[in-house]
C-alpha cells in the first residue's frame, strides 16, 4: 500500500509538472480562420500574412509538415523590387524581462535563402507600421539556427531558437530580411514568386517553473475573434496607420518560486510521528511566509536512518509527512491545494548513517511549498 501510494504520488507529481501551454495560438495552422468578407476559409486563426487574398495559404498535407494546411512568406518576386510578405501573430500573454524561452518550427524553401529568415518581435502590430522589410534587423536571424540548403533542397528544416526577452514583447513577425533582393534560380519558369513555407510554430519557456497566464483561454479567444482578412482589414491598416490603435496589454506569465524548510527529527515526538510543539512553532513560521501568496502545491517528504527495518522507517518516514501535511494544508491556503507525501525511509541521506551526528542530519522532513510569483 505505502509502495502504491509513493508511485501514485510520483505519477501525479510528473504530470503536474510536464503539461505545459504555448505562447503561440495555432502554431500548425489547422484551426481555419473564416473571413467576414467572404465567409469562406481563407486563413489559419491567429496568423495574419501581409499578402491579402489567398495567396500564401496552402491546404495540402503533401506540401504541409503536418497535418493538413501550411503557410509561406515570399523572399522575392521576379518582377516586383523589394515584394516580400511575412507572417505575423500576437503573443497569447506577455513574456518575463530576462527570462528565455524556446522558439521552435519548420521550414523549407526550394531556394537557399534561410539564412536570411529572421524572426522579430515588436510592441506594436507590424501590420500598422510603415517600415520596409529590408529595413529591418530581426530580433534573431535564422542563421545558426537551421541547416542552410542548396538550390532544389526542399527538405523541411527544424528551426530551434532561444531567445532572452526583454518583457515588452507583443507580436511575432517571421519574415525575410535580407538586405537585397533574392535573385536566384527558379524551378519554374512561370513561377515569379520565390516561396518559403512554414509550419509547426511553437514557443514555451525554458524556465519549467514558468506557467502561461490565467487568461490564457480568454486571450486565445480574443486573437481568433480577429476575422477580417480583406478589404475591412485594408481599411484597418489603412486607417490605423495614421491613428495608431493603444498596444494591447498581455498577462505576464507566472512563474513557480519554492520555499523549503527542514525539519529535524528533535521536533517529533521520538520514534512516532506526532510533532512536539517546537515543531509546530516551526510549522507556523512557514504558514507566515506563504500568507497572501499563491500556493500551486505542497510537497512532504520524510526520510529516516538506516538503523532497525527498512518497512518501519519506511512507514515512519510517511506518517511524519503526513502529519506535517496535515497541519500546514489548511493553513497556507483557503482553497484546496495538491498536496504529495512521499515516505523515502533511508532512500535520500544526506549525511553518512556510520556515527550519530550523521544519523540524526538524516532523520528529517523535507517541506517544498511551490509559490506562484
Amino acid at each position: 500500500m505505502i509502495m502504491r501510494q509513493f508511485i501514485f504520488s510520483i505519477l501525479m507529481l510528473s504530470s503536474l509538472q510536464s503539461h505545459t501551454q504555448g505562447l503561440l495560438a495555432n502554431g500548425g495552422f489547422e484551426d481555419v480562420n473564416i473571413c467576414t468578407e467572404y465567409n469562406a476559409p481563407c486563413a489559419p486563426e491567429a496568423w495574419m500574412s501581409s499578402a491579402s487574398g489567398f495567396i500564401n495559404y496552402f491546404k495540402d498535407p503533401k506540401r504541409a509538415h503536418s497535418g493538413i494546411n501550411c503557410m509561406a512568406i515570399e523572399a522575392a518576386h521576379l518582377h516586383k523590387k523589394y515584394n516580400r510578405t511575412y507572417l505575423r501573430s500576437r503573443l497569447v500573454c506577455g513574456l518575463r524581462k530576462d527570462k528565455l524561452y524556446r522558439i521552435g518550427f519548420y521550414i523549407k524553401s526550394i531556394h537557399p535563402v534561410l539564412d536570411s529568415v529572421g524572426v522579430f518581435f515588436t510592441a506594436n502590430d507590424p501590420l500598422y507600421g510603415k517600415t520596409l522589410m529590408q529595413n529591418i534587423t530581426p530580433t534573431v536571424y535564422l542563421q545558426g539556427n537551421v541547416q542552410s540548403n542548396t538550390f532544389g533542397d526542399s527538405a523541411w528544416r527544424k528551426v530551434d531558437i532561444t531567445y532572452k526577452a526583454t518583457g515588452e514583447e507583443v507580436y511575432l513577425l517571421v519574415g525575410y530580411f535580407a538586405k537585397n533582393d533574392y535573385r536566384g534560380e527558379r524551378q519554374e519558369q512561370l513561377e515569379n514568386r520565390f516561396f518559403i513555407f512554414l509550419d509547426d510554430f511553437s514557443m514555451t519557456p525554458a524556465d519549467p517553473n514558468e506557467h502561461l497566464c490565467t487568461n490564457w483561454k480568454e486571450a486565445t479567444d480574443e486573437i481568433y475573434a480577429g476575422n477580417e482578412r480583406h478589404e475591412l482589414m485594408d481599411r484597418k491598416v489603412k486607417y490605423y496607420r495614421t491613428t495608431p490603435p493603444p498596444k494591447p496589454e498581455l498577462e505576464r506569465n507566472s512563474v513557480t518560486v519554492i520555499d523549503t524548510l527542514v525539519l529535524p527529527d528533535i521536533l517529533f515526538e521520538t520514534g512516532k510521528a506526532v510533532l512536539q510543539s517546537s515543531g509546530l512553532a516551526v510549522l507556523d513560521s512557514i504558514v507566515r511566509s506563504a500568507s497572501g501568496k499563491q500556493i500551486d502545491s505542497l510537497i512532504l517528504k520524510g526520510h529516516t536512518d538506516n538503523t532497525g527495518a527498512f518497512a518501519s522507517n519506511e512507514m515512519l518516514s510517511l506518517n511524519r509527512a503526513k502529519s506535517v501535511a496535515d497541519y500546514i494544508a489548511p493553513r497556507v491556503s483557503r482553497k484546496p491545494v495538491p498536496v504529495f507525501i512521499y515516505g523515502m525511509a533511508d532512500r535520500m541521506p544526506v549525511a553518512e548513517n556510520n556515527t550519530p551526528a550523521g544519523r540524526q542530519k538524516n532523520r528529517r522532513v523535507e517541506v517544498l511549498v511551490y509559490l506562484r510569483e
